[in-house]
């Protein structure tokens, strides 16, 4: 077998970014240079953590190809419409360039995955402008190849006169240092603090001269800290830019039936614990909360466990240690 990552580069790309966002509890994400939306497909899915939900994700890019195949897979499937989702969720595409001096979007988040080597160097600081100073979202993602990386890709001859780029499209690919820089440089300027993350550090069934030179994409968190200059740095004149055109809006199908009376809202919870319990009439209150009808009523964890344990007379906490919710419970008198 040939040597590949596993997961694959993509899935990990997405699953660290997932993670930041997730861990900055944002709720309007942004995603610069979306393509054909398959990071915005990804975000849909809804988030382990309940109580921060991301309500409102929106995709930018100048191909309107790409926005076509985007908008086919995010429109909601014959699933979502069955299984409708705990919280709202919408998507808006738009048609144009994220450097267009328009009004922003308002959001608290913006994902910059794998785009800024595809535009000239010498425009690097319009899309750094329109990211960190203009957007100026609490959290914002960049990831873009380790050129360093290259040398574990024999094809790219990389250090030798027939050296290539990753893709065709790309106009250059930065080594940690110089990704490390420009990083630096932005936080400095807009008033961000950030941190450089590698991604794909290894592969698998790699040959003996393997070369560790950090990870295969390499990933800058910058979270904002104080206003800092909202203006293009000193000389850097930017450039006018046609405004976004909408080009999609999609709602997600979602539960909004009010709650059954507590007399029905108990049956419901027993039979489906029954179900889910073991002989000794014990189950894990992940298994109860994997029941969609139960979600659909209590919506948060935190709400179904205070209600869990208001109800003594029917569920009894099997261990409960600091506080922290318990993990089993027993139904009493079964």
């Amino acid at each position: 077998m040939a040597a590949h990552f596993w997961p694959a580069m993509w899935e990990q790309r997405r699953i660290c970014i997932a993670r930041a966002l997730y861990e900055h509890k944002v709720r309007r994400v942004l995603e610069v240079g979306c393509g054909d939306g398959n990071i915005l497909s990804f975000l849909v899915a809804p988030a382990s953590d309940d109580e921060h939900p991301i309500r409102h994700l929106y995709g930018i890019d100048i191909s309107a190809d790409a926005l076509g195949e985007a908008r086919n897979q995010l429109e909601p499937t014959d699933q979502d419409r069955r299984d409708l989702r705990v919280d709202e969720l919408r998507v808006e595409l738009f048609h144009g360039s994220a450097m267009a001096s328009a009004a922003p979007i308002a959001i608290d988040a913006v994902i910059c995955s794998e785009v800024i080597e595809h535009v000239q160097e010498s425009e690097v600081p319009a899309l750094t402008h329109a990211v960190l100073g203009v957007y100026r979202p609490r959290l914002a993602v960049f990831t873009t190849p380790n050129a360093e990386f290259n040398v574990n890709f024999p094809g790219l001859c990389y250090g030798t006169p027939e050296a290539r780029f990753r893709d065709a499209d790309h106009k250059f690919e930065w080594t940690r240092a110089e990704f490390t820089q420009w990083a630096q440089n932005a936080a400095e300027y807009y008033g961000y603090q950030v941190e450089l993350r590698g991604i794909g550090m290894t592969m698998r069934n790699t040959a003996e001269g393997f070369v560790p030179c950090g990870g295969c994409s390499q990933m800058a968190l910058f979270v904002r800290q104080a206003e800092g200059p909202k203006e293009p740095p000193p000389g850097y004149v930017m450039e006018p830019c046609p405004g976004l055109v909408p080009f999609a809006d999609i709602e997600y199908p979602v539960y909004a039936q009010p709650p059954p009376p507590e007399e029905q809202l108990l049956e419901l919870v027993l039979d489906f614990a029954r179900l889910v319990a073991d002989a000794q009439s014990a189950f894990d209150f992940s298994d109860l909360w994997s029941v969609l009808e139960v979600r659909h009523h209590f919506k948060r964890r935190r709400a179904l466990e205070t209600w869990l344990l208001g109800n003594p007379l029917h569920f009894k906490p099997a261990s409960q240690q600091d506080r922290q919710p318990a993990q089993r419970y027993t139904l009493v008198g079964a």
